[in-house]
């Protein structure tokens, strides 16, 4: 079995800020890692390696410096990495980086099985592996929340949740799947097990190398621009009761009634 596991270069949300004069998230100056559930979808890909003896690729999407990211996912278990960059790699929109992690998934493959988190952590949308999918014309699941592959490796059985009902599939392969945190738990590498990851295991990738063409991937071609970003407005109201506690009490319930809180 070969498994691709999609993994994105993301900042640190904890360490971004919104800027109100600019209104604009202040995102450049953050610190940049992998993706939290990119990890678990690395994780599944190195238990199945373990079991299968398959081979693992990490596949990414990114800046030059997103080779690090690379490393990390590498030194987690997998066989080796590829980095496709370019001076594109900024106005992707998710039609953009799933044409070419599509494209890297035919360049490299091919493969039996495309991993990658549900979502990313700067975007959110949930959109890049089912438009992978739909690229490579293959099955697709999202929120993958238990996965099984038999010994032969031409199908996996996979579980989800959904709204408090789980549903189970048998996915024929090859094919992408979107994987929960509730998975699994990623293991833990350290700063020392990166830094012995050689750079001969993270190859480099330009658009034309994986047969994707470099003006589709400019801002004018992309189906999704982002036109800009503002807090979310949180109405809020208070009141001051006051009283004995008995004539409180009623009051609250009165003012909660009127509201609607309570039937």
């Amino acid at each position: 079995m070969r498994i691709l596991v999609c993994v994105k270069h993301v900042p640190d949300t904890t360490e971004v800020r919104f800027d109100p004069a600019t209104q604009e998230l202040r995102v450049r100056q953050a610190p940049t890692k992998i993706n939290n559930y990119d990890e678990n979808a690395m994780e599944a890909a190195v238990v199945l390696r373990q079991a299968l003896k398959a081979e693992v690729v990490v596949g990414c999407v990114g800046p030059s410096e997103a080779a690090k990211t690379v490393k990390e996912a590498v030194a987690m278990g997998a066989d080796r990495g590829v980095l496709v960059t370019g001076p594109w790699v900024g106005e992707l929109d998710a039609a953009g980086t799933a044409s070419v992690i599509a494209g890297l998934a035919r360049s490299e493959g091919p493969f039996d099985l495309v991993l990658a988190g549900d979502v990313s952590e700067d975007g959110y949308h949930s959109l890049v592996p089912g438009l992978v999918a739909t690229a490579l014309s293959v099955p697709f699941v999202r929120g993958v929340s238990a996965l099984d592959s038999d010994s032969g490796g031409d199908l996996v059985s996979v579980e989800r949740q959904v709204d408090g009902a789980v549903e189970s599939y048998s996915v024929t392969l090859p094919a992408v799947l979107s994987v929960s945190t509730a998975l699994n738990t990623p293991r833990t590498v350290t700063k020392l097990q990166v830094m012995k990851v050689p750079m001969s295991k993270v190859a480099t990738r330009s658009a034309a190398d994986v047969g994707v063409d470099e003006a589709r991937l400019t801002p004018d071609a992309a189906a999704t621009r982002l036109v800009g970003v503002r807090p979310a407005a949180t109405p809020r109201s208070n009141e001051v009761v006051t009283g004995e506690p008995d004539d409180v009490v009623a009051q609250i319930i009165a003012r909660l009634e009127q509201a609607g809180v309570l039937a």
